[in-house]
């Protein structure tokens, strides 16, 4: 199959002597097709062209073709500025389409933007810097979270073509306490209180009562028998049902693509397109894959690549107007959890409105949470305490 061979044509007056030279010169003939009696085409082995030109004489001799890996040698040699355009041309889309050209953090707050973009930075993920795949984006996030645990309380990073958004929420430290310091305990959001454990202090709100953010629930001063005050700091934990507006479409059709966390190295050979895992003993039924080529040549019809393989869950589920409803809320419960870590329960979701899509439904849901709100603000001093 890959024995360099060429086709030649052979032209001039008797044919047939040209043949018996040679025969008689040991140049095997692996075919022969006349033509005419003037001409004949020949299939001779590549190394007795240069013998086939020495016995040539009063004939025209005129390579057709070749055969086998000379075939795509002279081809890559006659067409080799189209194929290195081509190349050049393949490399700059797959490096184009693998170059972040924006970043765009999503908050409102231009210290909390700015700390993520230097960290973002640290960890390589920059303007004009190369796209990182799934697995290497969830562990910058987590690095980042880790190390900013008193300023970042939430984090996603998704990629768009060439684009990245970061979402991101700030984390709202309330408990940094400094012993040499009196506090208030105040509502960290508008709720209504639903529970106020005080193991110092005094309460100023009760159940029920509805508080805005920064409203004083648990004070800092006490009263004492004689109606006087003194300050002895606030401690507790308060409880509030804190609402949310959420706006979410969901579909009939689902197709989801689930990272199970397992992942594995596997060398792989490849061979007419046909894929061949080496040692890999327990085979991923489906995964992402990342390859780096440790060998691969476009004349030969093999590679060898490593893969790293992450194993995934494919999810394909078809559901009724009502089903995609349900869905929509129990991923809207789970999705204010994961942005809210404050949130202790989901006690109500109520639709707003709905609306059928064609391919999916949606929805404008008002759902009612129970929150820790607790917050603490240092107290300041009242003048008819001064006395004291």
């Amino acid at each position: 199959m890959f024995k360099n061979k060429v086709l030649v044509k052979v032209s001039g007056k008797n044919i047939e002597n040209f043949i018996m030279k040679l025969i008689r010169n040991n140049i095997y003939v692996i075919k022969a097709i006349p033509v005419s009696y003037k001409e004949i085409k020949l299939i001779i082995d590549y190394n007795d062209l240069d013998r086939l030109y020495k016995y040539k004489t009063i004939y025209d001799i005129e390579v057709l073709k070749y055969y086998g890996f000379l075939k795509y040698k002279k081809l890559f040699k006659k067409n080799i500025f189209i194929l290195s355009f081509l190349v050049l041309g393949i490399i700059m889309i797959y490096t184009l389409s693998n170059i972040i050209f924006s970043i765009d953090i999503i908050h409102s707050n231009s210290d909390i933007i700015k700390l993520v973009e230097e960290e973002l930075s640290k960890n390589g993920i920059k303007k004009y810097s190369f796209a990182y795949s799934y697995d290497k984006l969830e562990k910058v996030k987590d690095k980042i979270l880790e190390d900013n645990k008193d300023n970042l309380e939430w984090m996603e990073i998704i990629r768009e073509g060439t684009k990245y958004i970061v979402r991101v929420e700030e984390r709202i430290i309330n408990n940094k306490i400094d012993n040499n310091k009196k506090y208030d305990i105040v509502a960290s959001k508008n709720a209504i209180i639903t529970s106020i454990i005080s193991s110092s202090g005094e309460k100023i709100s009760n159940i029920n009562s509805y508080v805005k953010k920064g409203d004083v629930v648990i004070s800092s001063y006490i009263t004492l028998p004689d109606n006087s005050k003194t300050q002895v700091g606030a401690q507790g934990r308060v409880l509030g049902e804190v609402w949310y507006n959420v706006d979410i479409t969901y579909p009939y059709v689902y197709n989801e693509i689930k990272y199970t966390g397992k992942k594995k190295k596997v060398l792989v050979f490849t061979f007419l397109n046909k894929r061949i895992s080496l040692f890999d003993f327990h085979k991923y039924k489906t995964f992402h894959k990342d390859s780096k080529y440790i060998f691969n040549n476009s004349i030969f019809p093999f590679s060898l690549t490593y893969e790293y393989q992450y194993e995934t869950k494919v999810i394909n589920d078809i559901y009724t107007y009502d089903e995609a409803v349900d869905k929509a809320v129990e991923v809207s419960k789970d999705k204010l959890k994961d942005k809210y870590k404050t949130i202790d329960s989901i006690k109500d979701v109520i639709i707003i409105s709905e609306d059928d899509l064609n391919s999916k439904v949606s929805l404008s849901l008002f759902v009612k949470t129970i929150e820790d709100i607790t917050e603490y603000r240092e107290a300041t001093i009242e003048e008819d305490t001064l006395d004291n």
